[in-house]
């Protein structure tokens, strides 16, 4: 497993960060820490990276701490609201969305933290937000039974639901045609054009966390030992992840966060954390027909854990290089398409240039035949890459050679005069 950021958010106030490193005693993976930080005075809440790994982390001290997880230091905090910050996001690179208990939303720029916009429209907590991909609609639910859409370029709310329950989180599918609501026990998916709940799925147990992988699947865990994994459509378990250690019967332990870190088309790595800090992850399959898991870290971090994130340090880098090498093909296929063009319209100029060449000699021959002979010689003929300053020239040898003569003349007169 390539080197992986772990952060976790405690009950005794502190966040941990954990690195991954291979274990050379049993070909497996483990953790060493990596960082720690008792900057907040309250149990933590939430904890969320961005992609060019700013980390944010909330607790019940109401405020939100900022921390550069490149240069292993905190770069300052936001301090707006006056409530527990119960769910934090970010979108890109450039925006994060913080949603509080005193019922307010904050849209913060992220290059300097200025505070963008505040959305107020809730009248009771902000439970959680989640951003549509575009960037340009939001969804907010609150403990008044609420669904509120927001138009995220005005900061205007366009449009309000009641829902039966509580909704304890948002998550927007990839494409963006449907979003998933989050309950106490169940989660229903919705359509995003008529909001229309188009299946709803069900557990025996406290939904704690959830988590979408791909565009199809989801990842459950809550007041259980284990973690399923669900098919978005026919809401049937794919696969069943066992947070608890092999032989382990009597494991009762609740599963606080669940992560995901997408590897290609088909696999992906998922990070279970559990209320008493046992760190597990799995690589999953989910290929149609032959899905598996394969448990890749199991850890534990002796804490009690209450959030979970996960960061892979060179995605942004990774992501860049993929941008610039997708511009560098593009400027190239641009430039060749111009150079095709040019050369075509140099063709097509020097065939017009011969054209029009060959014309104007056929004219300054028919120009010159026409002429009559001046002195009884003809007059030069010229082509039309030769200088027709050539006749003038001649004309002026011509009148020097004349005024040689004349003077040689007079000169010839004088000195027989003497004689």
């Amino acid at each position: 497993m390539e080197s992986i950021e772990i952060i976790v958010g405690t009950y005794e106030n502190m966040v941990l960060g954990f690195r991954t490193v291979q274990s050379v005693a049993n070909n497996n993976c483990t953790l060493e820490t990596s960082f720690t930080d008792d900057a907040h005075r309250g149990a933590l809440r939430c904890l969320s990276v961005s992609s060019n790994g700013i980390l944010a982390s909330s607790s019940t001290d109401d405020s939100v701490r900022l921390h550069s997880l490149k240069r292993r230091k905190e770069i300052g905090g936001v301090f707006q609201h006056t409530g527990t910050v119960n769910c934090l996001t970010f979108y890109g690179k450039g925006y994060m969305f913080s949603a509080s208990e005193d019922g307010t939303i904050c849209m913060w720029k992220s290059k300097n933290w200025e505070l963008l916009r505040t959305l107020k429209g809730h009248k009771a907590k902000v439970m959680t937000v989640g951003i549509h991909p575009t960037g340009k609609l939001g969804f907010s639910a609150g403990s008044d039974k609420s669904l509120l859409t927001w138009d995220l370029l005005t900061g205007k709310l366009a449009f309000q639901r009641k829902l039966q329950d509580v909704a304890l989180s948002i998550f927007f599918t990839p494409s963006g045609d449907r979003y998933v609501l989050q309950f106490d026990r169940r989660i229903e998916i919705c359509d995003i054009e008529d909001t229309k709940t188009v299946n709803v799925m069900t557990m025996d147990w406290r939904i704690n966390c959830l988590v979408l992988v791909k565009q199809d699947f989801l990842v459950v865990g809550g007041e259980d030992r284990h973690v399923q994994v669900l098919n978005l459509t026919s809401g049937k378990t794919v696969l069943t992840l066992d947070s608890a250690d092999q032989g382990q019967s009597d494991f009762h332990g609740r599963v606080k966060s669940v992560q995901v870190l997408e590897e290609n088309e088909n696999s992906a790595l998922v990070f279970i954390g559990t209320a008493q800090g046992h760190i597990k992850a799995f690589k999953v399959d989910l290929t149609e027909g032959s899905e598996e898991a394969e448990l890749v870290l199991s850890y534990d971090a002796g804490v009690r854990l209450t959030c979970m994130a996960v960061y892979r340090p060179g995605s942004d880098t990774q992501q860049k290089a993929e941008t610039e090498g997708q511009e560098e093909k593009q400027l190239s296929r641009v430039k060749k398409a111009k150079r095709r063009s040019d050369d075509i319209n140099n063709e097509e100029g020097e065939e017009e240039s011969d054209t029009q060449e060959e014309e104007s000699t056929a004219k300054v021959g028919q120009k010159s035949k026409s002429k009559p002979k001046q002195n009884g010689k003809p007059q030069m003929k010229t082509s039309g890459f030769e200088s027709t300053a050539q006749p003038v020239k001649k004309q002026r040898l011509e009148k020097v050679q004349r005024t040689s003569e004349t003077v040689m003349t007079k000169k010839k007169k004088l000195k027989g005069k003497k004689k």
